[in-house]
């Protein structure tokens, strides 16, 4: 008699499953530069739909 319940929690994990996906969207970015030193690193990151540039400098 445990398959309707695990058939339930098969479905509650799939809805929430599909549901993280929608809120956290997808982030269309390509990485154009990446820069790794002892000391830190650069990244460079081109946005995909407007061309837009954003640098993330890690010390």
């Amino acid at each position: 008699m445990r398959q309707p319940r695990d058939l339930v929690h098969f479905l509650l994990l799939t809805a929430a499953m599909v549901a993280g996906f929608i809120v956290t969207g997808c982030d269309r970015k390509e990485t154009v530069l990446d820069v790794e030193t002892p000391n830190g690193g650069v990244e460079v990151n081109r946005d995909i739909d407007d061309g837009s540039l954003s640098v993330d400098v890690d010390e």
